[in-house]
């Protein structure tokens, strides 16, 4: 089904507006788009909301966004965030948040064709483990669920009918119940699921979702960065002052002594005003992080950019009209319209 996005910006390409909009030199900021996985949504047994765009269409973004703006490394966009240069133009950051497979099969083999350097934010638990995130874990078993119903009753009493229902949407609404609740034990949550569906919690059978070091080493020796994403990427604003002490300081070490060299980046896992706080500034002061990057959209201006709380914009599979137009208006206006 067409989405009235996806109509006004198409109604925008063919009546030349996004064009014009193109055309115009693109205000002084920095524009940060993040991505998650690379790949078909269609084919995945887990999460199909994890993924940003097909291969293809990265090919296709990355050659719109250098023919536009200047695209930076971290590098550079760590000295416009911290006032030590000003662009001249709309600069854009490419980033990667949990280090999927994907990213290296897929993604990594476009940026270096384009020869474009992204930035990618690893949790550190993940690199190279079949563990399986428990947002993946949750698609998992209500995709395969035998069931015509779902009925949860933690941390609400809550049913989903299966037997007319889109599965997918299912999977959105199970994991909304997950991230809303202000309070919520995980391993409880997916055994609830797991009890409900009847369908076993994927172990390390798993087929391996993530990246491992020595990837990791070759994207970084071909000019990729990168990042933290926590070490197990709980959502820091849940967590005590200590808990989110240990996740950034354990994940620090363990890029540091696997990467070399010093990373002091963070992207906060979910990136939502909620998950962080001037509690998690403190953890990251104390554990010498310069930067934190945040995912409720935006795009930074010179002067206005809190470090510790870097604005991104999300990348979702909404196609070329919606991709054009919104970042042209980012590029211009310094927001989006759609």
């Amino acid at each position: 089904m067409t989405s009235k996005k996806q109509m006004f910006a198409t109604f925008a390409t063919y009546t030349g507006v996004t064009r014009i909009l193109e055309s115009i030199p693109g205000r002084a900021s920095l524009l940060i788009l993040n991505y998650h996985r690379v790949g078909d949504p269609r084919l995945t047994p887990y999460d199909s909301g994890t993924f940003s765009c097909t291969a293809d269409e990265l090919d296709w973004q990355v050659t719109w966004l250098k023919r536009r703006f200047p695209i930076v490394n971290l590098p550079d966009a760590l000295d416009i965030v911290h006032g030590r240069t000003k662009p001249t133009n709309t600069a854009v950051l490419i980033t990667f948040d949990d280090g999927y497979h994907d990213n290296y099969l897929e993604a990594f083999p476009v940026l270096r064709r384009h020869g474009v350097s992204a930035t990618f934010f690893l949790p550190t638990t993940f690199v190279g483990s079949h563990t399986l995130p428990w947002w993946d874990e949750i698609a998992y078993m209500v995709k395969l669920a035998p069931s015509t119903r779902l009925t949860l009753t933690y941390p609400k009493r809550i049913e989903y009918d299966l037997a007319t229902g889109d599965r997918l949407a299912t999977v959105v609404a199970v994991l909304r119940v997950f991230k809303r609740a202000a309070s919520v034990d995980t391993e409880r949550f997916l055994n609830e699921i797991s009890k409900a569906t009847g369908i076993a919690r994927p172990g390390d059978h798993a087929e391996r979702c993530f990246l491992n070091w020595d990837e990791a080493r070759e994207m970084q020796a071909a000019g990729m960065c990168f990042g933290s994403h926590t070490h197990t990427h709980e959502i820091l604003g849940r967590l005590p002052y200590d808990k989110q002490v240990e996740e950034l300081r354990t994940s620090r070490q363990i890029l540091e002594a696997e990467l070399g060299g010093r990373i002091d980046t963070l992207a906060y896992p979910r990136g939502k005003r909620s998950s962080f706080s001037e509690e998690t500034f403190a953890a990251l002061r104390a554990t010498d992080y310069s930067t934190a990057f945040s995912f409720y959209s935006g795009v930074n201006l010179p002067d206005q950019i809190n470090p510790l709380d870097v604005l991104r914009e999300a990348v979702e599979m909404e196609g070329q009209h919606i991709f054009r137009l919104r970042h042209s208006t980012y590029a211009t206006l310094g927001k989006g319209v759609v």
